[in-house]
């Protein structure tokens, strides 16, 4: 497994090969300042559970307001200027938390997170679409996989440094020990937010367009060491494999035939193939909404419950910071095997 991971991230393309050391870094760090540090920190400053909810959601509210202007930034200016202005306002983010947490000053920390929301919509989605389109359409899901299992591994190492860093500064809910914690993690955060700089719109770019001008590849197979095996796809065999992967959508339905008989010249897949529906009364046209919905629900589930943990565990179960970071230490470990797993199986 390791050793095609490792092939497969040597041979890919430069903004990718960003992303991946981007994620590792950078997730790292805020799997230290966002979680269960900082919860942990807030209530020990305050004695109370409500400033902790405060402060995530503050930094969730200003996220979700900045998250519609940022994403049509990407729509309608280059995402490597994007990631450069993201660069910028998460290294002030940075310096202010740092001031923030040395001073203990409450409504700092609020300010700091505030920014931080606008950090996350800004540099988000402008990522996600220069990593998609710097891999050919058809082969995202291998190196998806592997972005999503880098960044649980950083949740991992996060909370691994701090099982560390609480054994040197002292293993108790006292604050000059959760501040210490904190100012480290925010300025091991610095250097991957440096790494925005370096991302190119034009290697996406190129890489769109010669896969346009030339006849597309399709992955064949993976060979059992990790090698990535390409087939060139045939004009006259399959003109038009995009349809192709829409229609898989629509086996054993009465708009599969509509696609079949569709003229190959045709580049996106007709409208009937859009307005049918393949699960209920559900189809394509409404995968944008579900999502939406799905992670609406699940995220206001979390910011009512996920900040709260670190405090639970040390006010009910008198847990320590080191014992309360190896909760965080086992859970994304797990969800790095079997993301893995269910890849394989995908």
């Amino acid at each position: 497994m390791l050793s095609k991971l490792w092939t497969y991230t040597r041979d890919a393309e430069h903004n990718v090969k960003l992303s991946y050391l981007f994620t590792i870094t950078f997730w790292s760090c805020r799997s230290i300042i966002f979680q269960q540090v900082l919860s942990g920190y807030v209530y020990v400053l305050t004695q109370s559970n409500e400033p902790v909810g405060m402060v995530k959601g503050i930094q969730g509210v200003v996220q979700m307001i900045s998250a519609v202007p940022g994403g049509w930034a990407c729509d309608h200016f280059r995402r490597d200027t994007i990631l450069k202005i993201s660069s910028v306002l998460g290294i002030f983010c940075a310096l202010l938390s740092v001031v923030a947490f040395y001073m203990g000053h409450l409504m700092m920390i609020y300010v700091a997170f505030g920014f931080w929301g606008v950090f996350s919509a800004l540099q988000g989605p402008a990522l996600e679409a220069l990593f998609a389109d710097s891999i050919p359409n058809g082969e995202r899901s291998f190196p998806i996989t592997i972005k999503h299992m880098l960044m649980n591994t950083a949740m991992v190492a996060g909370p691994g440094l701090c099982i560390v860093f609480f054994l040197i500064y002292g293993d108790s809910w006292s604050l000059e020990g959760l501040q210490n914690v904190l100012i480290i993690g925010t300025v091991i955060g610095v250097p991957p937010l440096v790494l925005l700089f370096f991302f190119n719109d034009d290697l996406a770019y190129e890489n769109y367009t010669k896969s346009s001008l030339e006849k597309p590849r399709a992955l064949s197979f993976v060979d059992e060491d990790g090698v990535l095996e390409f087939a060139v796809a045939d004009d006259d065999v399959d003109a038009n494999p995009r349809a192709s992967e829409a229609s898989k959508l629509l086996v054993g339905s009465p708009v599969a035939a509509i696609s079949d008989s569709t003229s190959p010249s045709s580049a996106a897949p007709p409208t009937s193939l859009l307005a049918a529906n393949t699960f209920l009364c559900f189809g394509p046209r409404h995968v944008p909404y579900l999502l939406f919905l799905a992670d609406f629900v699940i995220c206001n589930g979390a910011g009512m419950t996920v900040s709260f943990f670190p405090v639970f565990f040390q006010n009910d179960y008198g847990l320590t910071p080191s014992q309360v970071n190896i909760l965080y230490f086992v859970q994304p470990l797990l969800i790095v095997v079997l993301s893995y797993i269910t890849q394989r199986l995908s």
